[in-house]
């Protein structure tokens, strides 16, 4: 099924192919197009309230300090130092493992095993009967049995099991079986092994029950610390405060204009930034000015939920937010050249941009001339919830009301990534049948200053690539 789709994908956008080992790409024509519209004011207006004026502020750089733990649940009952437990891999054979801080009990190996030929016995996630089926594992080598393990995976992903906990989990348990041949596992007593499962799943470990912390390589942001600003930004509408960070270029110059780079989900998005950064500062990408937009620390940026109420339920508001209050802000602080500034949303967040692309002309202030729609879930049931969702089919009547379009778009996905979330699809398109149709509506429109990029990936593993080459 996989891949009839991305033939089906790659035969509708194909209008020129680059081929090369991993991606394909699809670029509408630029010709006759405009980086910005002329009507593009020079300095924005800032529209914020008195009391979003008198709350927002700029902070000491508290990211490094992970304020989000203060809202953690944790057992203050059990006072033991468990830090230690993420450098080493633990194993009780045939009860259970520590793996870097992560519990694992599924698919243990066995006592000395050397990588070589065996069985082992894969426990399936509750069918919701109470049940968890297992399946037995016959494999003739270490590399097979990554492969079937691989495979389990897949299916309790294919079941509705989230993608990214599945995928850490599988590689907790390579790294648990590398271990045991390479003789590298320390034992560790089963009372110490039930104490620290108690503390985990109370909260203690940041990778536990409860999500706030944000991802990141502290090493990494404490390197370019002195470059980036951290700001509170009150919204009256939503009665919120939103984080935002802003990270100015090696050898910023604070004489000369840039394009900002305005990333969504900052909760994901900070180890690229590192990494944009970098880029920047060996030659490699022109000058940006980074700005990551995320929900206060005391909010679970991860849940699915919160995030569709402000990206899907909200996206009007949200909009309103970055475009009359965020950025003109920041325009009094930084100086931002709009003509190349560029606006990203991946996934709940690829919504957003799509819904902010065709909804920029009605706002006096214009501070984006490019948008990055990445993996758009018009599908999610978060969205699919909205009163008259179904306008994103027409653009949101952009076209309505404009007989041309100014800006540019880049559109992308994972050529995989269909299978990921398949069983949530219902009626409505995919996320790559919603990238076919959408590269329609542009063509219907005679919009050609867009592009259309397929990764060989899933929903998200190629998003850093993909920054790092099209930004």
């Amino acid at each position: 099924m996989n891949k009839l789709i991305s033939t089906i994908l790659m035969l509708a956008v194909m209008t020129s192919m680059s081929a090369c080992a991993k991606q394909t790409e699809v670029t509408g024509s630029t010709e006759g197009s405009t980086e910005g519209s002329k009507a593009q004011p020079v300095k924005l207006t800032n529209r914020m309230t008195d009391k979003e004026l008198q709350t927002s502020k700029e902070t000491d750089f508290i990211l490094l300090d992970h304020p989000w733990e203060q809202y953690m649940t944790k057992d203050d009952s059990n006072t033991k130092d468990f830090s230690g437990y993420k450098d080493k891999i633990f194993f009780i054979p045939e009860i259970g493992s520590i793996v870097y801080g992560n519990p694992v009990f599924n698919a243990l190996p066995n006592e000395g095993y050397d990588g070589g030929a065996g069985t082992v016995v894969f426990m399936h996630m509750d069918d919701g009967t109470g049940n968890m089926p297992v399946t037995e594992i016959k494999y003739d080598s270490f590399d097979d049995l990554k492969t079937k393990l691989r495979a389990e995976w897949d299916k309790e992903i294919a079941g509705g099991y989230p993608k990214v906990p599945a995928d850490e989990e599988y590689d907790s348990m390579i790294k648990l079986y590398e271990a045991v041949i390479e003789g590298k596992t320390e034992m560790l007593d089963k009372a110490d092994l039930d104490e620290y499962l108690e503390y985990y799943y109370s909260g203690g470990s940041e990778t536990a029950a409860n999500s706030y912390y944000w991802q990141m390589n502290d090493d990494k942001v404490s390197a370019i610390k002195d470059n980036i600003r951290e700001y509170h930004l009150y919204d009256e509408e939503f009665d919120s405060t939103f984080v935002v960070h802003v990270t100015t270029p090696s050898g910023y110059d604070q004489t000369r204009e840039y394009p900002a780079l305005v990333l969504t989900d900052a909760v994901w998005r900070f180890n690229d930034v590192t990494s944009l950064y970098d880029a920047m500062a060996q030659g490699k990408k022109d000058p940006q000015i980074i700005i990551t937009v995320g929900f206060e620390y005391n909010i679970d940026s991860w849940d699915n939920e919160v995030r569709g109420n402000i990206l899907c339920d909200h996206k009007k508001e949200f909009l309103d937010f970055i475009t009359d209050n965020m950025m003109p802000y920041l325009s009094e602080k930084y100086s931002f050249d709009y003509n190349r500034s560029t606006l990203f949303g991946h996934s709940q967040g690829g919504v957003f941009a799509h819904y902010a692309a065709f909804n920029y002309d009605l706002y006096e202030n214009r501070p984006f001339a490019r948008y990055i729609i990445a993996s758009p879930t018009f599908w999610t049931p978060y969205f699919t919830g909205v009163a008259d969702y179904e306008k994103y089919k027409t653009e949101y009547g952009f076209f309505d009301r404009n007989s041309t379009y100014d800006r540019q778009l880049i559109i992308t996905a994972g050529d995989m990534e269909d299978e990921d979330y398949q069983e949530y699809y219902g009626d409505n398109d995919s996320t790559t049948q919603g990238v076919v149709h959408l590269k329609e509506r542009l063509d219907g429109y005679g919009v050609t200053s867009y592009s259309v990029k397929m990764y060989n990936s899933h929903h998200y593993q190629y998003v850093s690539q993909m920054l790092l080459e099209l930004v």
